[in-house]
């Protein structure tokens, strides 16, 4: 019986190797815990009534059959202490009783296996991960292995997942995807041994918290304090969070005053998927320019739901959507707006009082949409549903473009913004074109940031860095920077040029063109401005902040921003293109210096072929 024990035991091993690398893992367990059972049970009938028959003592085979049957998993038989008797009585039962012995010994060697591979696995993965860039991703959820999946194929370094609990099957496939995963306490605290683990102080260090909202701040604070214990410079340090970016930008990023990371990007998944709709429709594509660059028709929209979605979708429109030339207009539609848009009626005042923004308490699906789109069907150039549920938005987004094509208006576009992003067919049973939000265009802080550090450096002429005005800039001005940066297609869109000619000198244009796109430019900062709750400063408040100017001059202090106010958020240029010049006159008068706020706003149209320069070199 030798010979037959020692096939019984290869084929049991082969089996166990060729199963575990061909199977799921979650699928290879399964098949483990059932042969055991089955092994157990079968070796329980066959050794108690082989000893029953074979002593007739009950008792002993009661002793003896345990024994004999955890010997099985570890590939020992005793065919020779039952021979004779019923359970090994004919050929078939002989060759059951082996099947038995194979699945016994097939489910401890599959077993071990399983562990012993899996923390193989594990361990290898953590040393390959101490090589390289690393990509640190808080949270395991179906979005940040979206998200890690990406950052693997777009060969972002090595992809680390960290977590407070951690699921055997998600760490199981995160392994066999190639990213690694760090659990428990001191893995969420980033404690010195998993900084260590990681070679914190040695590489380049992108995050993405993608918990939940409060623990993903925590989070980051956490691993800030833990890179500055590890000397991480600040430059070599990224992070993207969900949360209230004004507020968590200034306690992340690095300043003049405290350690922080070099790039943070904060979003609010409401205007991350406003952004994307700008994106993926762009207000620039949708009106005609003149050979001059000025628009020959106006910018007009509509808005169906005016939730956290709908709200942000007009900020960004807003933003988007100047143009000299232009007037921008808008209508919102929700049977519940007034109540929806009191806060943003009260912080953002002058955004209501300086545009064209309508309202309408109707719902998308009322005959007062309908008629309103009716109306204006040869003007409209975008409808964007987003009443926060998708079912909803998909239903009056169907309908809709089923009534823009029996009226042959399908240039209208019908956008859906939701959660998780937009969702856009150009026409009636063209493919859906998506975004999604939870990728590393809209997520990578490296890439929100890129572009407008050279637009802040237009504002400053000092010897500094870019990088060091950067730092030493406020989170307002980084986020009206960022703001610049995501407008610099429709500057080329309007130029008539290509992103290539710009590139390869065609710019700047001639210079008509040039103070066209300059006047684009400032309606643009206006938007930005009003979207951000600012006013324009009244003479009686200039003329108060001049007298207080002049008089800290005349006691040698250092004077005050003339013509900002950032508390009261008043701004004495969220003015006319044409009143600027007037405005630069008159700082001038007061303080002595020469300033030039169109050629400011020209400078960001100057600076465009650096910036997508800069760009293209960082995609390669």
């Amino acid at each position: 019986m030798t010979s037959v024990t020692v096939v019984i035991l290869s084929t049991a091993l082969l089996l166990a190797m060729v199963l575990n690398l061909a199977l799921k893992p979650s699928f290879s367990a399964r098949l483990t815990t059932i042969c055991m059972i089955i092994a157990f049970a079968g070796g329980v009938l066959i050794y108690g009534v082989g000893f029953a028959e074979s002593t007739g003592d009950i008792g002993l085979s009661m002793i003896r059959t345990p024994f004999c049957v955890i010997k099985m998993f570890v590939g020992i038989n005793d065919y020779g202490s039952i021979e004779g008797t019923s359970p090994v009585g004919t050929p078939f039962r002989i060759v059951l009783f082996w099947i038995i012995h194979l699945l016994a010994f097939y489910s401890m060697a599959s077993a071990a296996m399983f562990t012993l591979g899996e923390e193989a696995l594990r361990y290898l993965r953590m040393i390959l991960s101490a090589k390289g860039d690393l990509t640190l991703i808080y949270g395991i959820n179906d979005r940040s292995i979206k998200l890690g999946r990406e950052c693997r194929k777009a060969g972002a370094g090595s992809v680390v997942f960290i977590a407070e609990n951690a699921d055997h099957d998600a760490v199981t496939d995160l392994n066999n995807m190639g990213m690694s995963v760090i659990s428990g306490p001191s893995a969420v605290s980033s404690d010195k041994s998993v900084m260590r683990k990681l070679r914190a102080g040695r590489r380049s260090i992108n995050v993405f918290a993608l918990d939940e909202e409060d623990k993903d701040l925590f989070y980051a604070l956490g691993l800030k304090d833990a890179l500055k214990e590890f000397d991480v410079p600040p430059e070599k340090t990224a992070i993207t969070l969900p949360g209230a970016e004004d507020i968590i930008t200034s306690m992340l990023q690095v300043s003049a005053d405290q350690y922080g990371y070099g790039y943070v990007n904060v979003y609010d998944s409401a205007m991350l998927s406003a952004r994307a709709l700008i994106k993926v429709c762009p207000p620039w594509e949708l009106v005609k320019f003149g050979s001059d660059s000025r628009a020959q028709e106006d910018f007009d929209c509509a808005i169906v739901g005016f939730g956290r979605h709908g709200q942000a979708v007009l900020k960004q429109l807003l933003m988007n959507g100047q143009f000299a030339g232009s007037t921008f207009h808008s209508a919102v539609f929700s049977p519940n707006f007034e109540n929806e848009a009191g806060y943003m009626k009260a912080e953002c005042a002058s955004m209501f009082e300086n545009y064209d923004i309508r309202s309408f308490n109707a719902d998308g699906r009322s005959i007062e949409f309908y008629n309103y789109v009716d109306n204006r069907i040869d003007t409209l150039k975008l409808i964007a549903v987003c009443t926060g549920n998708e079912e909803s938005d998909r239903e009056i987004s169907d309908n809709l473009m089923m009534y823009l094509k029996r009226r042959n208006a399908e240039h209208i576009c019908v956008v859906r913004c939701g959660k998780d992003g937009v969702r856009y067919q150009e026409t009636v049973g063209s493919p859906i074109i998506t975004a999604d939000i939870y990728s590393l265009e809209y997520l990578s802080a490296q890439n929100a940031d890129r572009d407008a550090i050279i637009i802040n450096s237009t504002y400053d002429d000092s010897d500094r860095t870019d990088w060091e005005k950067w730092v030493a800039c406020d989170s307002f001005s980084k986020m009206s920077s960022r703001a610049s940066a995501d407008f610099i297609p429709a500057f080329i869109s309007a130029s008539g040029m290509t992103a290539e000619e710009v590139m390869a000198g065609s710019w700047p244009p001639a210079a008509d063109v040039l103070e066209v796109l300059g006047e684009t430019e400032h309606l643009r900062w206006n938007a930005f401005h009003f979207v951000m709750g600012y006013s324009p400063m009244s003479s009686a408040e200039l003329d108060e902040r001049t007298d207080t100017y002049r008089k800290r001059i005349e006691k040698g202090l250092p004077g005050i921003r003339l013509f900002k106010d950032s508390e009261n958020r008043t701004h004495a240029c969220l003015i006319p293109w044409d009143e600027l010049d007037a405005l630069s006159e008159k700082e001038k008068s007061i303080t002595g210096r020469a300033v030039d706020y169109k050629q400011y706003d020209i400078n960001n149209v100057l600076i465009i072929p650096e910036i997508l320069k800069q760009g293209e070199k960082a995609a390669k």
